[in-house]
C-alpha cells in the first residue's frame, strides 16, 4: 500500500489538451508559414535559373549563327581565291606555252 497516492489523469489530460491547442493555434501555422516560405523561395530559385538556361542557350544559338555565317563567308572566299588562283595558273601556262611554241 503507497503512504501517497496522487491521481495524475486530470492533470495529464489537462496537459494533452493545451500541448493541442498549441499544436492547432501556433506551431502548425508557424510550420505552414514555413513550409509557403520555403516554396516561394524555391520557386523564384528555379524560375532564376530557368532564366538564366535559357538566356544561356539563345546566346550559344547566336553565337553558333555567327560562327556559321564567318565559315560559310571564309568558304566563299576560299573559293574565290582558288578560282582566281586557277585562272593565274591558266594564264600563265597559256602565256608560257605561247612563248615556248614561237621559239
Amino acid at each position: 500500500m503507497a503512504w501517497l497516492e496522487t491521481d495524475w489523469t486530470k492533470e495529464l489530460e489537462q496537459v494533452n489538451e493545451s500541448m493541442g491547442k498549441l499544436m492547432d493555434e501556433k506551431v502548425e501555422p508557424m510550420i505552414d508559414r514555413a513550409l509557403d516560405r520555403g516554396v516561394q523561395e524555391m520557386s523564384l530559385a528555379l524560375d532564376k535559373a530557368a532564366f538564366e538556361v535559357k538566356d544561356a542557350v539563345a546566346q550559344l544559338s547566336y553565337e553558333l549563327t555567327l560562327q556559321r555565317q564567318q565559315a560559310a563567308k571564309d568558304a566563299r572566299q576560299l573559293i574565290h581565291y582558288a578560282a582566281l588562283v586557277a585562272v593565274v595558273v591558266f594564264v600563265g601556262c597559256t602565256v608560257i606555252f605561247q612563248v615556248v611554241t614561237r621559239l
